[in-house]
């Protein structure tokens, strides 16, 4: 009877703490999270984290209406996306501050627990809410980026229960209120915490033994919002996360007996965190092996006996699991979630459930050993699971520490070896990467993804007609992949088919026609084919979608400026380099179009800025030396001509520059008609002798070296093809240069 009332007494001490206790065990939560997630702090973004980011609609123009008002999101989740947005307007795309918010997300939520569990008269609250704290199986939902939406949720999960216990203990209805909003709140981050209304009512028979009619009229709106949004939920991830994709195709019977497996692979997980993946193997099931039902089966025998022994050892048991397998049924494959694609389990997915087995489990060693060793216990389990997760979230630094470490723990993962691929790609060493997509596809010889970026691989090392290969592979398993439809037409565009090109272009666009990426190539193949208009009203569709689009901007400048809107073209120059400052084309093609107006200052300031970006940037030397050619400085000029010429030896436009320089420079020092007609010739013959001022700045450098008769016949071929462009100020320009020729003189310019 003593022992039973000290415990008594040591659990009030914990529901009313004294003001220094309870801040110095606020403090305490609080460091423990800090602590272990310093690693995360200093981390990047990982797989799908920046494409959360830079890819999200709710970053464009009025794309926080669309996020919360329309249908074009893969899911809807405008509380996420909101946070998104609020935190890009703070620190644009620097991972840190995003992480640095999950973090402190995850340690109010700690708290809370902590609260809740004391609401609820759960022995050892605080231990309990400290090991969640720590725990490594949550890493996963604190240190990638992605996951706000399963932290978000739980936040305002934990906030709704919070509110509505202090209801049921006060009776004061604006508790129940806010209680209800904050439930919709949760269900705008994400979907998974459909449970909270089964939730409402098992914290209500634990704490009264019985749940009363009262209590299941106010579990009404509860349910009312969980049924109204998962089946939104389940909408949006059908039609725009999972579209016509394959997430799984095995049957009911199949389903069922994997979430069996599914709750005791959590629970092992909770209980023992070792061996913790990023993508776990999918389970092969045979739905036909009776064996296969066991572990569900021995799941609820256990839920059956414990509500047998619900008066005494079975109540926390039954509580428990009860609240651990309703939190977990969303995720346990009964309905099609994208990420089942590579993983029918995953951490995150218990982010939310698994406070119900560490309170089991703290319980346990509470009632029988003694706050003594619950102590001594919860010390060891705070040095071992914090390293523990310490060093997990040090394995999400980076995508290639988060996939070397996958990889590493399961060297059969299709999808690791595909991300390790990319990752090696991007390294600069395709051939190396093309040998993971090879294993990807030895191991999943239908993964679509690997077949793409072999494909990719190829374009990059310029092997068109392999990647066309691989795509149309692709295009075997997946007719309908509006992204390999958009990266054959890619490859067949760079082969110069481009009414092929343009049919694939189009067919990504019946599939997707908000594909951005689809709307530029397409208005680029018509841009080649000289339909500009047709070319801007693609860009025009593709910037109300994402009206601060980079690439996009720039196409429509270089489109815009072949129609002579210059003033429209700079525009759109400009806006590309608000959304990407280091976009050197940018700078380049803004420098030509602001030297077409006359601009020549700001014209050098780009082409420099250009050069700062990109210093082996040859056609932005090239620039840059017209420039300070125009300005007298001829010398600076060479420089930047020779430059241009090292780093991309046939280029013309510089070929043609350096040679009228030392053909036309009145310091005999530095001109050289021999090494300009040498320059000269080898540009007339690259573009076979059909440019004008190429040909001008030949039979100049010929005049130079005294041999009219060729630069005369020179010139004349170059007034023909003058006059026939109508370039009449050029033509006016070799007439008199012809002239002279003509009376055997030569004037440098």
């Amino acid at each position: 009877m003593q022992k039973i009332t000290a415990r008594l007494s040591e659990h009030a001490s914990e529901s009313s703490p004294s003001g220094v206790i309870f801040l110095l065990k606020t403090l305490l939560i609080v460091l423990a999270c800090l602590t272990v997630y310093i690693p995360a702090m200093r981390a990047g973004f990982v797989w799908d984290d920046d494409s959360m980011l830079t890819g999200n609609i709710v970053l464009d123009e009025n794309g926080l209406y669309q996020s919360w008002f329309t249908t074009k999101q893969g899911n809807y989740w405008p509380i996420t996306w909101t946070s998104y947005w609020l935190e890009h307007k703070l620190w644009k795309l620097k991972p840190a501050g995003y992480h640095i918010t999950n973090i402190l997300i995850h340690t109010v939520c700690s708290l809370l627990i902590w609260r809740i569990l004391v609401q609820l008269n759960i022995p050892a609250a605080f231990a309990a809410a400290i090991i969640f704290a720590v725990h490594p199986v949550n890493v996963e939902s604190v240190a990638w980026i992605a996951q706000r939406k399963t932290i978000l949720a739980m936040l305002f999960f934990l906030l709704s229960l919070f509110y509505y216990l202090r209801f049921d203990q006060t009776g004061r209805r604006v508790f129940y209120a806010l209680s209800v909003i904050l439930f919709i709140l949760a269900m705008l981050s994400k979907g998974s915490v459909v449970g909270l209304p089964v939730v409402i009512l098992l914290c209500v028979w634990w704490l009264r033994g019985i749940i009363a009619r009262r209590d299941i009229i106010r579990s009404i709106p509860f349910f009312v919002v969980s049924a109204v949004m998962s089946a939104v939920e389940i909408w949006f991830q059908y039609s725009r996360a999972i579209g016509e994709d394959v997430v799984r195709s095995d049957s009911f019977p199949s389903r069922l007996a994997g979430a069996g497996w599914a709750v005791w692979f959590y629970l092992y997980k909770a209980v023992l965190p070792v061996n913790l993946a990023f993508i776990y193997p999918r389970w092969k099931i045979n739905p036909a092996n009776l064996v296969s039902y066991v572990p569900g089966l021995l799941l609820v025998i256990l839920l059956v006996v414990a509500w047998r022994y619900r008066r005494g050892w079975g109540r926390p048991v039954f509580f428990a699991l009860s609240f651990y397998v309703v939190m977990l049924l969303p995720v346990l494959g009964f309905f099609n979630i994208y990420f089942m694609r590579y993983s029918f389990v995953a951490d995150h997915y218990q982010y939310v459930s698994i406070i119900s087995v560490i309170c089991l489990v703290v319980g346990v060693i509470y009632r029988y050993l003694g706050l003594g060793v619950l102590r001594i216990a919860a010390i060891l389990a705070l040095i071992i699971l914090g390293t523990a997760a310490w060093q997990r979230s040090s394995d999400y630094r980076n995508s290639e520490t988060l996939w070397y470490d996958t990889l590493a723990k399961d060297p059969n993962s299709w999808m690791a070896h595909n991300e390790v691929g990319l990752i090696i790609k991007s390294q600069g060493r395709p051939d190396e990467a093309a040998g993971h997509y090879r294993k990807a596809l030895e191991l999943k010889p239908d993964y679509v993804e690997a077949y793409n970026n072999l494909g990719n691989t190829f374009q990059f090392q310029r092997k068109f007609d392999e990647a066309v290969e691989y795509y149309r592979q692709a295009l075997n398993f997946a007719p309908k992949s509006a992204e390999t439809h958009n990266n054959l037409g890619a490859a067949l565009q760079r082969l110069g088919r481009l009414d092929e090109a343009i049919s694939h272009f189009r067919e990504a666009l019946k599939k997707r026609p908000d594909f951005v990426e689809a709307l530029n190539n397409l208005g680029y193949a018509l841009q080649s084919q000289e339909k500009t208009d047709e070319a801007i009203i693609c860009y025009q569709h593709a910037l109300k979608i994402r009206p601060l689009s980079a690439e996009v901007n720039n196409n429509m400048g270089i489109a815009l400026v072949a129609k002579g809107k210059l003033d429209e073209a700079v525009a759109h120059y400009r806006r590309a380099l608000l959304t990407d400052p280091n976009y050197a084309d940018v700078y380049q093609n803004l420098g030509q179009t602001l030297e077409m107006q006359g601009r020549f200052d700001e014209a050098a300031e780009n082409f420099a800025q250009a050069l700062r970006v990109k210093p082996d940037f040859a056609e932005a030397h090239s620039s840059f030396a017209r420039s300070l050619s125009m300005v007298g400085k001829f010398e600076d000029a060479l420089v930047h001509y020779r430059q241009s010429l090292k780093i991309k030896p046939d280029y013309t436009k510089s070929l043609n520059g350096l040679a009228w320089i030392l053909v036309a420079h009145p310091d005999p020092n530095i001109c050289d008609a021999n090494e300009a007609v040498i320059l000269a010739e080898r540009a007339a013959r690259l573009t076979n002798y059909g440019d004008a001022t190429i040909l001008n700045t030949l039979s100049a450098a010929y005049a130079a070296k005294g041999r009219f008769s060729e630069a005369i016949a020179t010139a004349q071929k170059a007034l023909d093809i003058a006059k026939a462009s109508r370039n009449d100020q050029l033509a006016d320009f070799i007439r008199r240069q012809l002239e002279m020729y003509k009376q055997e003189k030569f004037i440098k310019q």
